[in-house]
């Protein structure tokens, strides 16, 4: 499942750490700087050209740029698989857990 929220972040900071204010940055890969923000938010989720543009930019790569480190992507693989041994009812309860601590 992508998680356009999170490549909007990655966009955000990647950006942010090559010092490219927003409006410099939409220009690069040819959108409105509203545009861009709503893709930094999630809002709007960007086409895959548009990924290979900003991958291009920012020197990462698109699985990067869609699904964080080799490490965030690891890290994700054995929770997902951790909790796919789990019972409904216990994933029920994580989920219950993971909704209280994320408010």
């Amino acid at each position: 499942m992508v998680n356009f929220k999170m490549i909007g972040q990655r966009i955000k900071n990647g950006r942010k750490k090559k010092g490219f204010t927003q409006e410099a940055f939409s220009e690069l890969i040819d959108i409105s700087t509203e545009h861009l923000s709503r893709i930094e938010t999630g809002t709007y989720r960007p086409s895959l050209s548009l990924i290979e543009k900003i991958s291009v930019i920012l020197e990462i790569t698109e699985e990067e740029l869609m699904f964080g480190s080799k490490s965030e992507v690891e890290t994700a693989t054995k929770l997902t698989n951790k909790i796919m041994c789990l019972s409904p009812k216990k994933q029920e309860a994580l989920e219950t857990i993971i909704n209280l601590i994320s408010e």
